[in-house]
């Protein structure tokens, strides 16, 4: 198996809607709720028997409806995520980083970064597959920006670039993105990290090559649960909102780049699971769309460029486990 270390200078900040300021209102924590079962179907009446004439035949017998199963933390999404592999290594250092080859497509990879940008106190990765666990993280910041987004990523970020990624890509020609990330957000507590995807969106199908998508682009990010003491940039602009083809209800925040309070300028929409969530598997494209539709920031004729999925770490979350993460972007 092939194995490439990488040193990731990464001064500036990968992670991108990051809080402002402490939580003033705690988020909601629990497991999902499990979906309702339908109802099966009924049977079709037989046939009645002609006068003097001869005997209609008995209708045929409707099948029962299926059953579905109970609500959880994942849907299918259209198309899969198969992506494999069994790369074993262990990440060390501020900016430490590891290119992670597929057993099932040798030619793609994934790329994981430590990047410990705001405090960095030995903290380390050990990188299991298409996930890792994080070992040593320091003392809970007081501040508004995290000690740093360990994380997995597809596409070009600064100097690294992933291979096979189909990035960049024009919203518009996006048909799905078959998704899985997988967590133990549900054993840890919740305080102090959440688990997100931090989707990067530019003006141009130009390579990220700085720390930001650049002028014209944009942030998304899907949080899988709310911290009881951090919440996302901007403000809260819906509750409970319904992302269609994707389980459960989503609060939105929403910071324009015009804002006077974005630190780069650049359009940030986070989609926050109003019920802890540990996985998701789903179709990335489903938040997409509802960000173009609902004048989110995100628009058809920008260029998604890079999927990161990690953890955003205030403090804390020693044993943290991404189980597994992989996109394909069609």
């Amino acid at each position: 198996m092939r194995l490439v270390l990488l040193t990731l200078a990464l001064v500036v900040v990968a992670a991108s809607c990051l809080a402002k300021d402490p939580v003033t209102e705690p988020g909601t924590g629990g497991a999902a709720k499990g979906g309702t079962t339908s109802n099966g179907g009924t049977k079709g009446s037989g046939g009645t028997t002609g006068n003097g004439g001869t005997t209609s035949k008995g209708g045929t017998t409707g099948n029962g409806g299926t059953t579905s199963n109970g609500g959880s933390t994942q849907t299918q999404p259209s198309g899969s995520c198969a992506d494999v592999s069994t790369t074993s290594s262990q990440v060390t250092g501020q900016y430490g980083g590891l290119q992670i080859s597929l057993d099932n497509n040798p030619s793609k990879n994934y790329i994981m970064q430590a990047n410990w940008w705001g405090t960095y106190n030995n903290q380390s990765e050990t990188v299991n597959g298409l996930g890792f666990t994080m070992s040593n993280p320091s003392s809970a910041v007081a501040g508004n920006s995290p000690l740093g987004f360990p994380s997995i990523f597809i596409g070009a970020y600064q100097s690294k670039k992933t291979t096979l990624s189909n990035l960049p890509k024009q919203v518009s020609a996006l048909t799905s993105i078959p998704t899985i990330f997988s967590t133990n957000a549900d054993q840890k507590g919740s305080a102090s990290y959440n688990a997100t995807y931090d989707v990067w969106f530019t003006q141009s199908n130009s390579l990220v090559t700085g720390g930001n998508p650049g002028s014209g682009g944009a942030y998304l990010m899907v949080w899988l649960f709310m911290p009881t003491d951090k919440f996302p940039r901007g403000t809260k602009v819906a509750t409970g909102s319904v992302v269609t083809g994707v389980p459960g209800g989503w609060d939105v925040w929403y910071e324009p780049g015009t804002s006077s309070t974005s630190s780069d300028k650049i359009n940030c929409v986070s989609y926050v699971a109003n019920t802890k969530v540990a996985s998701l598997e789903f179709d990335l494209n489903n938040f997409i769309k509802d960000a173009v539709t609902s004048n989110y920031g995100v628009t058809n004729s920008q260029y998604l460029s890079i999927i990161f999925a990690g953890f955003e770490v205030w403090g804390g979350g020693d044993g943290l486990q991404i189980k597994k993460f992989c996109a394909n972007v069609n």
